[in-house]
């Protein structure tokens, strides 16, 4: 027929059909193919289509209701009772080892014929009620608000340097953080989480198998102007390989996703995840159900599991709409752009959506309107400069105008982050239509002043002794990585524990003795915290990749071991290495258990922490020292 022409041309001209007045799938079909719609795989022992449908005659007689059911159904039958022996005696079904199964040409005949129940030549084109607006334009100022929204939550990424969320063994986000980051953005879950799941997939965030943090990518990205910022945030996603709306489902073992993971990726969804994209900009004006989208995608990715193809039909909308890309099931004009932009080299991409989004949004606004009750309106979408004030007050309302609230606690969480109220204050004389009102002067001048009466800085050990001896132990060239801080004659602290100030402090050719908290000496029997017993299995390392070390250097590595060689710990040798000033290779244990050898020049080692510079790159990284092994 003439609606299935155009699909056998193309078989035809993948060479994955062949033949001329018949056709016949290649080999390597076939075999990937062994039981299309539930049918088992052809036997030698299967009867001929004539004796399946007089077996089915008979059986029709006794039992009608269960050829109905097995019709359709797979061709593994389950069972043992009188059912399945009247249904063995019948011929209908037969035994394969402990189980029952259905033969193929049985199964045929209960089919009439037909591989499936239904199934249309074409693919299902979306449906859904037509599009409509009360205020023309007014979809496209949604879509550029959700895209400046997704921006504005990227921002919040700057708050990993002061509080870095932690990271799972397995990689990835646990979820109380991601719950917790999520209600101080003020934004949903599922927004956020792919907001910050493209910021992973674009470089943006890493982690150090401790904390995540922002990335040296980070950097540059800030620097630039904000439209080509969302259009590489919005392209990480559609090139992505990764679902965020799947977050905290349980996988195929019972365990939760967790963001930022392995366990949130999915083979193939870049590929659905266009085609289900392009589908929309071909049926423009109509809001299209997320049934009628799942319909479509399934006939185009027959293979893949109808869970699979609901889960990942929500998550396109859940995420566009995010992404100012979808409202509902239809695409914006943005979204309309990201299609054009999928075939497109990345600049030119890049390029397209950037212009895309500058012609819809309107012009931003660097004025606002203070008020004496401590508010301040911005009439429109702010401009960069305007951007700091979001750090020092409450957001109160969004819209056509962002309206803030200065709070006292707002502002104290400012001036905890860095932040300098008398540089605030010159920027509201600036951009403000009128005075600074004296109420908000008064509350960020004595917040200011109160701030700071009390300082709190991280230490982990303390070390006492008389000052001349202090005095030795700080200009002796082992204590360098110690990095002591002096806070009175016979009192300094180091951010190192105590194991390696003892070891440091005997290098120098002093004499330590490890006290207790009271100043007591430590009793030679120590009580221990630590907790033992299985590991929980939700934090153990999956599908973790091999370690990336050569083969030579792996069994060279372990002869050096049972030689006894290496006598020097990695502590001492990256002390030597930092008095030497000499540049080493370093092999750096991932989140997942890889380890990644990168040539660097050790700087600074305290805390626990190793402070390096990779050679040929001038960059500086810092990793825990745990983490670290050296060849």
């Amino acid at each position: 027929p003439a609606t299935i022409s155009p699909g056998l041309e193309r078989l035809t001209t993948l060479a994955m059909v062949w033949g001329e007045d018949e056709l016949h799938l290649i080999r390597p079909l076939r075999e990937g193919l062994r039981t299309p719609a539930g049918l088992a795989a052809p036997s030698a022992e299967d009867p001929s289509p004539a004796e399946a449908e007089r077996r089915i005659a008979r059986a029709r007689q006794t039992l009608p209701e269960v050829l109905e059911a097995l019709t359709w159904g797979p061709s593994a039958v389950s069972g043992s009772g009188r059912l399945a022996a009247q249904l063995l005696e019948a011929g209908i079904v037969v035994a394969d080892g402990g189980s029952l199964h259905l033969p193929r040409t049985i199964q045929l005949a209960l089919r009439e014929g037909r591989v499936r129940r239904s199934h249309a030549a074409q693919r299902p084109a979306p449906e859904g009620p037509e599009l409509s607006e009360r205020i023309p334009g007014s979809r496209t100022a949604q879509s550029v608000e959700r895209a400046f929204e997704a921006l504005r939550l990227l921002g919040t990424v700057r708050g990993f340097d002061e509080d870095p969320p932690g990271v799972l063994r397995r990689g990835g986000l646990p979820q109380r953080d991601l719950r917790r980051l999520a209600e101080r953005a003020g934004a949903p879950l599922l927004t956020y989480a792919t907001v910050l799941q493209c910021a992973w997939q674009a470089g943006l965030i890493g982690h150090d198998g401790e904390e995540w943090r922002p990335t040296a990518e980070w950097d540059s990205h800030r620097q630039l102007r904000p439209a080509l910022r969302w259009a590489e945030l919005v392209l990480a996603w559609a090139r992505g390989h990764h679902v965020a709306a799947v977050v905290g489902t349980p996988d195929a073992s019972g365990t939760g996703r967790s963001l930022l993971s392995e366990m949130t990726r999915r083979d193939g969804v870049r590929t659905r995840r266009g085609s289900l994209l392009r589908l929309l900009r071909t049926s423009p004006g109509i809001d299209a159900s997320e049934d009628s989208l799942a319909a479509a995608l399934a006939w185009a990715f027959p293979l893949v599991p109808a869970e699979v193809i609901r889960e990942e039909t929500a998550a396109l909308r859940t995420e566009g709409q995010a992404l100012g890309l979808l409202d509902g099931g239809a695409l914006t004009a943005l979204g309309h752009e990201l299609v054009l932009a999928l075939d497109e080299e990345i600049t030119r991409a890049d390029a397209r959506l950037a212009s895309a989004l500058e012609e819809a949004a309107p012009e931003p606004v660097e004025e606002v309107l203070l008020d004496a009750d401590l508010t301040a309106v911005i009439p429109g979408r702010p401009a960069e400069r305007l951007m700091p004030l979001l750090d020092w007050a409450e957001v109160v309302s969004r819209g056509g105008a962002l309206t803030l609230r200065f709070t006292p606690a707002a502002v104290r969480r400012a001036l905890g982050d860095g932040r300098d109220a008398e540089a605030l204050l010159r920027l509201l004389e600036e951009v403000s239509r009128s005075p600074v009102p004296q109420a908000l002067s008064y509350l960020l001048r004595d917040e200011q002043r109160r701030h700071g009466r009390v300082q709190v800085s991280r230490a982990t050990t303390v070390l006492t002794a008389e000052p001349e001896v202090l005095d030795l132990l700080q200009v002796a060239p082992e204590a360098k990585a110690l990095g002591l801080h002096r806070l009175a004659p016979t009192v300094a602290v180091t951010l190192s524990d105590p194991g390696f100030a003892l070891q440091v402090s005997r290098q120098a050719g002093l004499s330590p003795q490890a006290v207790g908290a009271d100043g007591k000496p430590v009793p030679e029997e120590l009580t221990h915290s630590l907790r033992g017993g299985p590991v929980e299995p939700d934090l153990v390392t999956i599908d973790g990749p091999e370690l990336r070390l050569p083969a030579g250097e792996a069994v060279a590595r372990l002869r050096a071991a049972e030689e006894g060689e290496g006598d020097l710990s990695v502590t001492d040798r990256l002390l030597d290495a930092i008095a030497r000033s000499e540049e080493i290779p370093l092999g750096i244990v991932d989140g997942r258990g890889g380890v990644v050898v990168r040539t660097a020049l050790p700087l600074s080692l305290e805390g626990g922490r190793l402070r390096a510079r990779e050679v040929g790159r001038q960059e500086e990284f810092t990793v825990l020292v745990h983490r670290v092994t050296l060849g």
